[in-house]
């Protein structure tokens, strides 16, 4: 037969009073044993079937009951084979039946074999305990107890040993899980509704891992505990976790933790069951000394969507924190070598719509790309962000800094940053012994991922031999001016828009069609074109003491282009003007050098009668490299002899330098330049 649950449940209590009644007396213990079998009986979320009840005799005013069941599910699961055995029940006041002595097995379930001491005291349906002692879930020990007071049901709960694999079913069969887990807890249910959850739980040992390894946790250690109430279709508690060994990697990050420096976490807040709304009044959390933050957030959990956060946050280590919130992001650019130190608090405010705002507050923050590419000392100031309303105004200072290997020293700037933009202040940085004057300095494109920015500049009075020590060049006297039209970023894209005045050695350079790709990239691209107007040659070369030479110098460099700072290409024509106003003297030095450079190999004048000379005369002055790839291509002023002139000579005693070799490999044409030999020198 098929019961309702509440009638079954009845009819199933009257047939086990009468039957115990039998045995409870003596005068009516006509039989050795009466049975009551049901077909099904269920109610909500359980049902049990092929059930079989009997009572027997006991010795003394007691009697025997067996109750078993072919299958019963319960919360979704399957139990198969149970047994509930007492060989003692007591009718204590009628109507209670009370068990203290029973044991229940189960045969089959999803811890396989399941047996355990029970003990149970029945009145009726509003009535009754139930007390497993010592149950065996395969390795795992449970105990509970159930207590129902009228509408009112309590159980208290111990689960320990319990082996995470067993769980396995639950999960994606992707991902696997291993440790041991221990929780105890009380769980208070009203007309069949939970209204109270607490609990905690205790993981050892605790690994898992994802198919694809993106997802990985081992040996870890933790602690769960939580505390619920319900009223109305609103829960509100308290949920803490601590998790104090282990590691953890989540794509990209990884993190130890140790006892000395666990992870925290703590939510209290309310979630509606009806909407679906999870709001997080006060949220915590903390890793060790090296972060920690305070906020509240608020959750659409149909919908999976951030509805609110607003979180105030500690950096107290930055040299930790780079490491494990910052590198992992930028792997594989120059942002991934740095030494940082300092101290960072910041607060953040998200919506669905995204980032509203955020606020920054730097304390004594050191930056060093390990590299050398660029380093700021003692970076101090706030910085405020706003998607829209007010636009207040930040303040970023710092002691001294470089960029490659050229210092620059303190700064204090000001600007606003609002929306998808970021607007400078003018400002001064001071540089080599002058400054560098930035106006226009504006970035945007924060919004969408295209982050750009652009600006104008003006150098005055960089000191050249600051500038020469700087790069390891020889000394350069003077100073530098120049001024730097418009310079824009995006797309890891640098360019300059019109041309870069430079006003040296007497004369000037102009700078033109300058552009760098992937500048902290690792192997950034370089390509501009330069021209040369009227320098003084004397100038030159009593800097770089190559010998001296008088007279002017005027040409290009075009199409120039370095890899990774190394020199690829370029098209170079370097001559004396046609109306040179300046004296035209070549000394013995810069006449080898010359030879040398033209051919790869020269003989000392001052080996020869023109030692008594210390200088020439020369007519003009010339020589174009052609560099592609490895391969210079070398030229000058055509010699109807053969080959070209470097130098041609004028008046006596005449000296021309003759190139006879129009093409070199451009590592041997670097090594003449930077080790010039003085033999076998071509003079005519």
């Amino acid at each position: 037969m098929v019961a309702d649950a509440d009638t079954g449940l009845t009819c199933l209590y009257r047939g086990l009073i009468c039957c115990a009644l039998l045995f409870l007396f003596p005068a009516a213990r006509a039989v050795d044993e009466l049975q009551l079998q049901v077909q099904s009986i269920s109610g909500e979320g359980w049902t049990l079937e092929g059930l079989d009840v009997a009572v027997g005799a006991s010795p003394g005013d007691t009697a025997s009951v067996r109750v078993d069941a072919s299958r019963m599910q319960l919360a979704g699961q399957q139990f198969g084979q149970i047994r509930l055995f007492c060989p003692e029940v007591a009718w204590d006041a009628y109507p209670a039946l009370t068990c203290g002595k029973g044991r229940l097995d189960i045969g089959t379930s999803l811890f396989k074999a399941m047996t355990g001491s029970m003990s149970w005291r029945y009145v009726d349906t509003g009535n009754w305990w139930l007390k497993l002692n010592d149950l065996r879930l395969s390795r795992a020990r449970l105990q509970l107890e159930l207590t129902s007071v009228g509408s009112r049901l309590q159980a208290d709960f111990k689960l320990q040993n319990f082996h995470l694999a067993l769980l396995k079913r639950f999960f994606s069969p992707d991902w696997t899980f291993s440790g041991i887990a221990g929780i105890q807890g009380r769980v208070v249910l009203i007309q069949g509704a939970p209204v109270s959850v607490r609990a905690s739980m205790h993981l050892k040992s605790f690994s898992y891992s994802s198919e694809d390894g993106l997802q990985v946790g081992e040996a870890l250690n933790l602690r769960l505990n939580l505390d619920g109430n319900r009223h109305g279709d609103i829960w509100g508690g308290k949920l803490d976790l601590r998790v104090d060994k282990g590691q953890l990697y989540t794509d990209p990050f990884f993190a130890e933790i140790a006892e000395d420096a666990p992870f925290e976490l703590s939510l209290q807040g309310k979630l509606d069951g009806d909407t679906q709304r999870m709001g997080i009044s006060a949220l915590s959390f903390s890793y060790g000394g090296l972060f920690s933050g305070q906020g509240s957030l608020d959750v659409n959990l149909s919908a999976r969507q951030l509805q609110d956060l607003d979180l105030k946050f500690q950096l107290s280590d930055l040299s930790q924190a780079y490491g494990l919130l910052l590198k992992p992001l930028v792997i594989g650019n120059a942002l991934d070598d740095m030494t940082v130190n300092g101290q960072v608090q910041g607060q953040l405010q998200l919506t669905r719509a995204g980032l509203q705002a955020f606020s920054l507050k730097l304390q004594q923050v050191d930056v060093e790309q390990n590299a050398g590419l660029f380093g700021l000392k003692k970076i101090s100031g706030d910085v405020h962000w706003k998607r829209s309303g007010a636009k207040p105004r930040s303040r970023l200072s710092w002691q001294g800094g470089h960029l490659f290997r050229i210092a620059f020293g303190a700064v204090d700037a000001g600007f606003t940053a609002h929306a998808g933009s970021i607007i400078m202040e003018p400002l001064t940085l001071p540089l080599l012994g002058g400054r560098l004057q930035l106006s226009d300095l504006s970035l945007d494109g924060l919004l969408d991922n295209s982050l750009g920015w652009q600006a104008r500049a003006e150098l005055e009075n960089i000191q050249l031999e600051a500038l020469s020590h700087s790069l390891d060049w020889p000394v350069l006297e003077g100073s530098l001016q120049a001024s730097i039209p418009r310079l824009h970023y995006r797309d890891a894209l640098l360019r300059m828009d019109g041309k870069l005045l430079v006003d040296v050695f007497g004369g000037r350079v102009v700078v033109e069609g300058l552009k760098l790709e992937d500048p902290l990239g690792v192997a950034p691209v370089l390509e501009t074109s330069v021209r040369l107007d009227n320098l003084d040659l004397e100038q030159i070369t009593q800097v770089f003491d190559s010998g001296r030479i008088q007279g002017s110098l005027e040409g290009y460099v075009r199409n120039l282009q370095l890899v990774a700072w190394q020199v690829t290409a370029f098209d170079a024509n370097l001559r004396s003007p046609k109306k040179d106003k300046r004296p035209h003297r070549i000394s013995q030095r810069a006449i080898d050098n010359l030879t040398e450079l033209g051919n790869g190999a020269s003989v000392s004048l001052s080996s020869t009668m023109l030692r008594f000379f210390e200088d020439f005369a020369y007519d003009r002055l010339a020589l174009k490299v052609r560099l592609r790839g490895a391969v210079a291509e070398l030229d000058g002023v055509p010699n109807p002899k053969g080959g070209y002139y470097i130098v041609k000579g004028a008046r006596l005693p005449r000296i021309d330098v003759i190139g006879r070799n129009h093409k070199v490999a451009w590592k041997d044409l670097l090594s003449r330049i930077r080790d010039i030999r003085f033999d076998d020198m071509i003079v005519e």
